[in-house]
């Protein structure tokens, strides 16, 4: 299962929901033997916010969340939130941290939790060799290669980012020495807001 990862605990929280749903449906399930019956009988909307049920089903999740959902969070949890990108970076946690053998005919959850307003889950089966993209991909190499820099370097690319913001006739400020070969970068937004890439040699 790959999710959406603002941040991992919202993951695993997420999970340990999932967890609880099922319960709700099958209570007699062997799996909850040891869940307090009075959490069967709670409002569904309190139970939302009810530390009891939140501790329970995160402590009853997490085996099955090591082996399900744990693959999925390396991308996540080095790199933090990517917005859009945060379910992408798991799928390709996912590939790369589980063997190519193992993954055969399994099928994958992918859920988006969206702006709040609306969500997204869609599933895909895998079917032949992930081997040449786990080899392609060489995610640990990759995570590894990051550059880390001061916040003051941060807050200064964001800084950059927002007087781009809407801007005609504009070519970025700094340097591509950074940017790893074969990287597609914006060259320059033209008169018309047209963009031009160009690609890392």
């Amino acid at each position: 299962m790959s999710f959406h990862a603002p941040t991992c605990k919202l993951v695993s929280k997420s999970y340990a929901r999932m967890l609880y749903n099922d319960y709700l449906k099958d209570p007699k399930n062997p799996l909850f033997a040891e869940v307090p019956e009075e959490l069967l009988n709670l409002d569904y909307a309190a139970s939302i916010t009810d530390k009891t049920v939140e501790k329970t089903f995160m402590a009853l999740s997490k085996k099955r969340f090591a082996g399900r959902v744990q693959p999925s969070v390396q991308v996540p949890t080095m790199c933090g939130n990517m917005y859009s990108g945060s379910v992408w970076g798991g799928l390709i946690s996912l590939l790369c941290n589980v063997s190519s053998d193992e993954l055969q005919g399994k099928r994958v959850g992918l859920f988006s939790y969206g702006s709040g307003l609306a969500s997204s889950l869609l599933s895909l089966k895998v079917k032949g060799s992930v081997k040449e993209l786990q080899e392609k991909v060489d995610l640990q190499t990759r995570l590894d290669a990051r550059e880390v820099v001061p916040p003051q370097a941060y807050d200064d690319m964001c800084l950059l980012r927002e007087e781009a913001h809407l801007q005609k006739g504009f070519k970025p400020k700094g340097s591509v020495d950074r940017i790893v070969p074969g990287t597609y970068y914006l060259e320059e937004v033209d008169d018309m807001f047209r963009r031009k890439y160009a690609i890392k040699a």
